[in-house]
């Protein structure tokens, strides 16, 4: 979706255009994105939790497609994987290198069981395989079906045998039935003693017809009590049914094992017309 990726909906459209539009929305992965992105994702753990218990004590070697800044790679790391963390951004690489430094010094030194590679998750060759392969965040549903094709043919390439490949993905049920686009909204603050004060405003806008999600942070830096910038930080996704999704990965040349619920207490529920389900599709070659 490279070609939408700064498109925004919904009530954030209309914030853009009061903001001047010029300079305004930025990727929610760009340079200025990456911490706000960072910021609210780290402590939720829901997704490396599902993937631990399917897991269940199993050591190996991990494999994280768009890595972001480690938040499944560090729990594995910290149940005795090697790992290895691939994402296309950069900065979201920086975030990964800050964050094993916080962990060297605090006397967890993963710097010789860990690596990064920037790379695109739809195409990738490392020469080697991994025992678990792990797509978080509902990532997959940035890839239009071409692309998800060529993600799951990489996979199947670098996934060892009886290996798993485990990946989360968000679903509205019964959206299908909806004609009518809905939205939630919800504001997150930071602490006033973070390295950036902000005042974080979701604006969450699905639109059923054209299957797609517009996932918006109006971010309001605060210095010294006032508001001194606003930027808006978005990121465009599709609405995948998960059952198109096994589909796909059958079609591929893999199987689903399984597909598990998963419950994150971290996830906004604000006024989302229709309540989102997080599930974990278990797969293997």
């Amino acid at each position: 979706m490279s070609e939408n990726s700064l498109r925004v909906l919904g009530t954030a459209s209309h914030v853009a255009r009061l903001l001047g539009d010029d300079g305004v929305v930025h990727s929610l992965y760009g340079p200025e994105g990456s911490p706000v992105y960072h910021f609210l994702t780290r402590y939720d753990e829901a997704d490396a939790e599902a993937m631990l218990g399917v897991a269940q004590g199993r050591k190996g070697t991990l494999l994280e497609l768009a890595c972001g800044s480690g938040r499944l790679t560090f729990p594995f790391l910290e149940n005795g994987f090697d790992a290895v963390g691939l994402d296309m951004s950069p900065h979201m690489l920086a975030l990964f290198d800050e964050r094993l430094a916080e962990e060297k010094e605090d006397g967890n030194d993963y710097s010789g069981r860990v690596s990064t590679v920037q790379g695109d998750m739809t195409s990738f060759r490392l020469d080697r395989t991994f025992d678990f392969i792990t797509l978080g965040a509902n990532a997959v549903s940035y890839l239009d079906e071409k692309q998800r094709a060529s993600l799951f043919a990489s996979v199947r390439e670098h996934l060892a045998e009886d290996g798993r490949f485990l990946m989360t993905l968000i679903e509205f049920p019964g959206i299908e039935e909806r004609d009518q686009p809905f939205e939630t909204q919800a504001v997150v603050a930071t602490g006033a003693d973070a390295d950036i004060p902000m005042l974080l405003t979701l604006l969450d806008f699905v639109d059923p017809d054209e299957s797609l999600r517009s996932s918006n942070f109006l971010a309001q830096r605060v210095e010294d009590g006032r508001i001194t910038d606003a930027k808006i930080f978005t990121a465009l996704s599709h609405i995948l049914p998960a059952a198109r999704l096994r589909a796909e990965i059958e079609a591929a040349g893999l199987r689903v094992l399984a597909q598990h619920e998963v419950v994150s207490e971290f996830q906004i529920q604000a006024s989302f017309a229709i309540n989102p389900e997080i599930y974990l599709l278990e797969v293997t070659v």
